[in-house]
């Protein structure tokens, strides 16, 4: 019987020992069901399937007969006894013996003896052996639940640990170690043996200092010599050599006498958190430099007229209405930019949250093209250096946010007019297919590498290299891809490389 901790090989032993050694016809083990109001056979030896599946003992009935440890009952059958007696008399049982099975006294069930033959007595031998086997299956019993117990609380442990969204590290004296999935994904290592592998494997910095970490001063280190710790580091990834910022915290688990026991350490992956933050702080920087910047030469044309209309008062002199159109228009182009830049923000904001709303009213395409290709022909007049090319049909009707395409289109045309500074022709053209409207935009501008093209659409993403020295905040294209998307249409990019200028397409169902 102590050869397993398994309990039913333990109950099984239990019974045949009790059929054999005290010479009985059938021996069984009565355990709480599982509403805890009656004994069921849980095990037996000898009796019918019938008789185990229907015997019931009420099991306020038992505790009336037994009430502690060292107790038995010898009874007739089967009118002495607890149960179904027509079970019992048709099962062919004359006499049984009854130990209880008490742990801290609680009953938790009785060991049954029984012969069919009613001229049988159960001697004071058999009684001690009955009792010897009784107090070594209750002793099983509960350690068979013990351990069982002690084996649930281990995968509910287990368990807890893989379903943690944060790393956990344990360490035992013995410089071994346990970590959960999530610890050795951060980490980027498999399961090693021993702290000091570990160690060997991952390399941590100071996240502030970017210093490596001292022998003996790791946390979990710190920890098993019973200190508390907190800090943020900086984690290389052996597998993929990727950089992950993380934040520690790391405490000792003390015994029933104050001894550490172990170390446990945490590790909270602060990566996108201060890539986030790192982002924003970029984005608020690009944002108030781009609205700032129309604001120069705003005041600086405001000033102009300002002077010149004073000049025109105290001096009698007539106003150059030519150059103060030229003034006017200028302030009105840097009102205009700062307003595409204040929606280009507003839809993406609204994008994000899923709140970016078409209103659809029938309006003319082609129309609209032209207009808004006139506007950066007047804008750039003054320069001279883009010489624009329209080719459209005369007009396109179409169904759709009109004020929505418009904004795409200023952002298409004006990014082809920023990213081609040596000017040059941009054409800009209009077919339609099977009711779809196919808007292509053409320059001779710095182009793209081939690298960039996927990346190139997305919220606050600019292009490298030369790209990246112009202003900008790495949205218009994105407003347009959205504004595309919105119309069940599509946004494509084109390019033969650095140089080579670009070419934007856009197809939008009419």
């Amino acid at each position: 019987m102590s050869a397993s901790l398994d309990l039913g090989h333990r109950l099984r032993t239990a019974v045949k020992s009790a059929r054999d050694l005290l010479t009985a016809d059938a021996a069984a083990v009565f355990l709480p069901d599982d509403e805890g109001d009656a004994l069921v056979i849980r095990a037996h030896d000898g009796l019918s399937e019938s008789y185990v599946a229907g015997q019931r003992l009420p099991i306020d009935e038992v505790r009336a007969q037994v009430r502690a440890a060292g107790e038995h009952v010898i009874l007739d059958m089967p009118s002495g006894s607890v149960g179904d007696h027509a079970l019992i008399q048709a099962e062919g049982l004359a006499k049984l013996l009854s130990i209880p099975l008490f742990f801290q006294e609680k009953l938790t069930g009785v060991l049954v003896v029984y012969t069919k033959d009613p001229k049988r007595t159960f001697e004071p031998d058999d009684v001690e052996l009955a009792h010897l086997l009784a107090a070594t299956t209750a002793i099983g019993i509960t350690n068979s639940r013990l351990y069982a117990e002690a084996l649930a609380q281990q995968d509910l442990h287990r368990h807890l640990l893989e379903a943690l969204g944060d790393g956990v590290l344990i360490a035992w004296p013995n410089g071994h170690y346990e970590a959960n999935p999530r610890a050795r994904e951060i980490l980027g290592v498999p399961q090693f043996e021993t702290l000091a592998e570990l160690r060997d494997a991952v390399d941590v910095k100071d996240l502030m200092t970017g210093r490596p970490i001292p022998p003996g001063a790791y946390p979990l280190d710190r920890a098993m010599k019973g200190e508390t710790t907190k800090g943020d580091f900086l984690v290389t990834r052996p597998d993929t050599g990727e950089r992950r910022d993380v934040e520690v915290s790391a405490a000792p688990v003390r015994g029933a006498n104050d001894e550490i026991v172990a170390g446990v350490m945490t590790l909270h992956d602060i990566t996108d958190l201060l890539s986030s933050e790192r982002e924003r702080e970029q984005f608020l920087s690009i944002v108030s430099h781009e609205l700032r910047t129309p604001l120069t030469p705003l005041k600086a044309l405001a000033q102009l007229v300002r002077s010149r209309m004073r000049r025109s008062q105290t001096q009698g002199l007539e106003l150059d209405m030519e150059s103060l159109d030229r003034n006017l228009a200028a302030i009105e182009r840097q009102v205009d930019r700062m307003n595409g830049l204040v929606n280009d923000l507003l839809s993406v904001s609204r994008a994000e949250k899923g709140s970016l709303s078409m209103e659809r009213v029938s309006y003319d395409l082609a129309v609209l093209v032209r207009e808004v290709v006139e506007r950066y022909v007047d804008a750039t007049l003054e320069e001279g250096r883009h010489v624009f090319a329209v080719e459209a049909p005369a007009s396109v009707p179409a169904r759709g946010d009109q004020s929505r395409v418009e904004q795409l289109l200023m952002n298409l045309v004006g990014n082809a007019v920023k990213y081609s500074p040596a000017g040059g022709p941009i054409r800009v053209r209009l077919v339609t297919h099977d009711r779809t409207a196919e808007i292509s935009i053409t320059d001779r501008g710095i182009g793209i590498p081939a690298d960039e093209i996927a990346k190139l659409g997305h919220p606050f993403v600019r292009g490298a290299g030369r790209a990246n020295s112009f202003a900008g905040m790495g949205v218009g294209l994105y407003v347009a891809r959205i504004v595309a998307e919105a119309h069940a249409g599509s946004l494509d990019l084109e390019s033969d490389g650095d140089g080579k200028g670009t070419t934007v397409r856009v197809k939008l169902p009419l």
